[in-house]
């Protein structure tokens, strides 16, 4: 049980004071407030309007629903590309079938205008999100660099499929509730197939039956899809997927996450069969991110899971999982993650021997940015095996060893090691034990004591970027003490990993 003496009564008010800044209504939102007042008038002025007032008018006239306007401003559309992003008001089915309208009017015309231009529509695009509609010259150029991170043109395949016209979204599918939306967007693209391409780059599924997953793949194309999700899946239920995973060439993350044995519980060999599924996993020839999330059966078979491996993956996650010793020993010779640059295990390693973590550390040295190690439950007996390797990861960035069990000398130890380190930009750390008294009653003043010296540490090597100690949720409030390098204090707060 872990208590603060103070406990605070309610979490900080979250309100922020700001001024009104007055600033005039410019004349060309007051020609468009106009234009959406009369939709008629908007849609004869289509043909005239000057191509800079066609996305924020899009985005106008969807956020009020202006059904009318959206399907006419489609076959007229001055921009190669269209992205509707998660955020913007109005996402819904009404908004969807304007859009569709739209595109069916573009295709069924002889003469297409001159001034069109649109080759694609990203539906629910999470990319260009913060900008809520986007437009430019091709779907993955010309981006903000905000909205956008940029890879090799090997990291960027594409499906094979060359429509005239794409239609690309992501997809979450889950049995008994996917949403009206998808449903429609799915049996529009079916009796369309001839003329429209339905890419989905996002894909999560959830339970789907064997029919539902056939007619799902008959719409979409695997070869299209980047990112994968199986959630709450049998792993008896991958037989199901085995088949469209085999024709999924240029899937670059895949994610598995809450996968249980066998629907029969209690069969003979039940672990024996599902670890025969999960080695029947096809080879992924592009991942580049691997996230495993409370699966069971992992525990002395990870090997049969990094099976599928045929490329150096740069993101290894391994969370609320249960890992043997042998699945630690087997890491460091893991082929393909020789390369790795985000290394994520949140997971109980207090019983295990941590030598081969160490030795990973050491062959990733080069290339690891980020290692996050947070909740593993790792004693000070067992620091000083990652210690020698942690110190020649000389391109760390990030590191977060949040939630282990330290004492002051420890953690002393590791800042020794980290200071070294002179691209460290973000550092968590746990307080120190001596911060608990024996109740685990959280002591703040200790923790207000320790702050200077231990960031003194780290100062006498380096000049820290942003470094935070914190301790241990309160049992009653559920809130943290932190000291951090920005204030040089030890304050509350409700989440001591966020910024």
């Amino acid at each position: 049980m872990v208590l603060c003496q103070q406990c605070p009564t309610q979490p900080p008010s979250l309100r922020e004071v700001t001024q009104n800044v007055y600033s005039p209504t410019t004349l060309l939102k007051l020609a468009r407030q106009r234009l959406l007042r009369e939709e008629a008038l908007a849609i004869s002025a289509l043909k005239d309007l000057p191509n800079m007032m066609f996305p924020e008018m899009f985005e106008e006239a969807f956020i009020d629903g202006r059904t009318k306007i959206l399907t006419a401003m489609i076959p007229v559309w001055p921009f190669p590309y269209l992205s509707v992003g998660m955020n913007i008001n109005n996402l819904n089915l009404d908004t969807l079938k304007a859009v569709l309208e739209g595109l069916d009017i573009l295709i069924s015309q002889k003469v297409r205008s001159s001034r069109c231009k649109l080759r694609g529509i990203k539906w629910r695009d999470t990319q260009h999100d913060v900008c809520g509609i986007w437009s430019g010259f091709h779907e993955d150029k010309d981006l903000p660099e905000s909205t956008t991170q940029k890879q090799p043109v090997e990291n960027s395949p594409e499906c094979e499929v060359k429509k005239e016209l794409k239609v690309m979204t992501q997809l979450q599918l889950a049995e008994g509730r996917v949403d009206e939306s998808t449903i429609y967007l799915l049996q529009w693209a079916q009796q369309r197939k001839d003329s429209f391409h339905l890419c989905c780059r996002k894909l999560e599924i959830q339970g789907l039956t064997k029919d539902t997953l056939v007619e799902i793949f008959n719409t979409i194309r695997a070869d299209c899809i980047q990112e994968l999700k199986l959630g709450f899946f049998f792993i008896n239920e991958l037989d199901l997927l085995n088949p469209y995973l085999r024709q999924m060439n240029n899937l670059l993350r895949l994610t598995l996450d809450h996968l249980r044995g066998s629907i029969g519980f209690g069969e003979e060999n039940e672990e024996e069969k599902a670890i025969t599924l999960i080695s029947q996993l096809p080879a992924f020839h592009c991942l580049q991110e691997f996230n495993i999330n409370d699966v069971s059966f992992i525990d002395g078979n990870l090997k049969e899971f990094l099976r599928c491996l045929k490329k150096p993956l740069e993101t290894l996650c391994i969370t609320n999982c249960q890992l043997s010793q042998s699945d630690l020993d087997y890491l460091p010779y893991c082929q393909n993650i020789f390369e790795l640059k985000r290394l994520y295990l949140s997971l109980s390693l207090h019983n295990l021997l941590l030598a081969p973590l160490g030795f990973l550390l050491e062959r990733v040295r080069h290339t690891l940015e980020c290692l996050n190690l947070k909740s593993c439950e790792i004693k000070e007996s067992q620091l000083n095996a990652l210690l020698p390797a942690l110190s020649q990861c000389s391109q760390l960035t990030d590191v977060n060893f949040y939630d282990n069990n330290f004492s002051l000398l420890s953690l002393k130890q590791l800042l020794h090691h980290t200071g070294k380190l002179s691209q460290l930009t973000n550092e968590v750390y746990p307080a120190p034990l001596e911060c608990y008294d024996n109740r685990g009653v959280i002591l703040t003043n200790r923790l207000k004591n320790f702050g200077p010296e231990l960031l003194d540490i780290v100062r006498a090597k380096r000049q820290p970027k942003k470094v935070a100690f914190a301790t241990m949720p309160c049992f009653r409030c559920d809130g943290h003490y932190v000291y951090d390098l920005e204030t040089q204090c030890c304050h509350f707060k409700w989440d001591p990993l966020q910024s």
